[in-house]
């Protein structure tokens, strides 16, 4: 095999290299996105499947986005549909704003951006591919003489994550507790 030098004789810059300013990293971020079914897709980040639940459709552009906004630089976005079809896009995150010349120096200053902090749980016996349904315990109730039990919630009462969690099997009903530590 030999490798054959090509010369450009245009003076304008090619139409596939990255804009003035532009730092492309040596490995692009990559956003796959799969279909589950016609309606929703599951969303995997570099290998890594986001913790939230299956997106809609309609939730693509607000989800791509806001992930490529906050790598900063290229990211290959890929969908891949139900009937084996893929669609595969190079995305750049959009200018960021000029700065006005009359803004205040505070505005000089960095947004601070709020790393997740995440909680994992995983417990097996769930049957695969089968919605596995999370719940966080706000109280505890008993059960009445009859085998009964009642709950009540107010409606504007915000949740705090403290004490258990439950994973629910829909389909096989398998059950797992555990403690928020």
């Amino acid at each position: 095999m030999t490798l054959r030098r090509h010369r450009r004789t245009r003076t304008q810059q090619p139409s596939g290299t990255p804009k003035q300013g532009v730092v492309v990293p040596a490995v692009l971020p990559q956003i796959l996105l799969e279909a589950v079914n016609a309606d929703t897709l599951v969303v995997t980040v570099n290998g890594n499947r986001l913790a939230t639940t299956p997106i809609r459709r309609g939730e693509i552009t607000a989800t791509v986005t806001e992930l490529v906004g906050r790598f900063g630089s290229p990211t290959r976005v890929e969908v891949r549909e139900l009937d084996g079809s893929i669609h595969a896009d190079i995305l750049t995150p959009p200018d960021p704003v000029p700065r006005s010349p009359f803004a205040s120096p505070e505005d000089d200053a960095p947004a601070l951006v709020t790393l997740p902090n995440l909680l994992e749980f995983t417990a097996s016996g769930f049957v695969p591919g089968e919605d596995v349904a999370v719940a966080l315990i706000l109280r505890h109730s008993s059960a009445g003489p009859t085998g009964t039990a009642r709950a009540l919630i107010e409606r504007g009462e915000n949740p705090v994550i403290t004490g258990e969690v439950i994973l629910l099997g829909r389909i096989s009903s398998t059950t797992s507790v555990q403690r928020i530590d």
